[in-house]
């Protein structure tokens, strides 16, 4: 019996850009939509890791190459996008997993600088990545768009105000993209972690304090694994997910199920 649904997953011919790439939810990704036939465009500021995670995949038997790209920058998200139109002819899927985070700080000393230079990231880049992507879309009348926002998108945890901002920011906007390109059959969704053992979430989860809030208040009772993430990213790309946009799905391990954060 023939399986439609599996038909659907398959990213045979698939162009995908994946920013922040190179590691952790980005890094599965894109290892994720190669192995399931796309042709992935990995974007990043390391050279030296972009090039080799797209070695790594290339290795394994998926097509990937690596463009090094500031998405803090319009001018390199334009650059991207005119270099992955130019030599694969299109882009069908965008996920914008390119994101930092700042050290623990109380908010009323959060600086300037650190606040912009999430902001920054985290929600001007993914904008402008949407943005000037959505313009190829447009033309093809087709495209999937994921964003990876954060629980912290849901609810939000101290001494995080910048990262929260940029997170329910981005949430927001992705609602308004959701409604706006839906008539150019473009799919805008919001894939939301919990915590995730990756790069980024080294430092907090290597702290004791930290790691007991964070499996004190995940009914699971543990972080994430990156494939976690990218399992879901890799379904909402697919056209198994044709019917679903503006939408957040949040992978937290059930910690807003009860939305209680313990601090001991």
């Amino acid at each position: 019996m023939k399986n439609d649904f599996l038909n659907r997953l398959n990213l045979n011919g698939k162009v995908a850009i994946v920013t922040g790439g190179s590691s952790g939810i980005g890094k599965a990704t894109a290892f994720g939509l190669a192995a399931n036939g796309a042709h992935v465009v990995l974007v990043g500021r390391d050279e030296k890791k972009g090039s080799r995670v797209s070695g790594d995949i290339c290795s394994a038997g998926g097509k990937a190459i690596y463009i090094q790209a500031d998405v803090s920058k319009a001018d390199e998200i334009a650059g991207m996008v005119e270099y992955t139109v130019s030599k694969l002819g299109r882009i069908d899927i965008l996920v914008n997993a390119a994101g930092i985070s700042i050290k623990s700080t109380p908010t009323e000393h959060v600086s300037e600088e650190e606040w912009d230079k999430v902001l920054n990231i985290n929600l001007k880049g993914a904008f402008i990545c949407c943005q000037t992507v959505a313009r190829a879309m447009i033309k093809q009348k087709y495209g999937k768009i994921v964003n990876v926002g954060s629980l912290q998108g849901e609810m939000v945890l101290p001494l995080r105000a910048a990262y929260a901002a940029s997170k329910g920011g981005l949430k927001q906007v992705t609602k308004s993209m959701a409604i706006e390109w839906a008539k150019y059959n473009i799919n805008v969704n919001v894939v939301a972690p919990g915590f995730v053992r990756t790069p980024m979430t080294e430092q907090v989860l290597s702290d004791e304090f930290w790691y007991n809030v964070v499996v004190s208040n995940t009914p699971l009772g543990r972080p994430a694994q990156p494939e976690e993430i990218s399992d879901v990213i890799l379904f909402l790309a697919s056209d198994a997910a044709s019917y679903i946009t503006g939408q957040t799905i949040v992978v937290d391990g059930g910690w807003t199920a009860g939305n209680f954060v313990e601090f001991r």
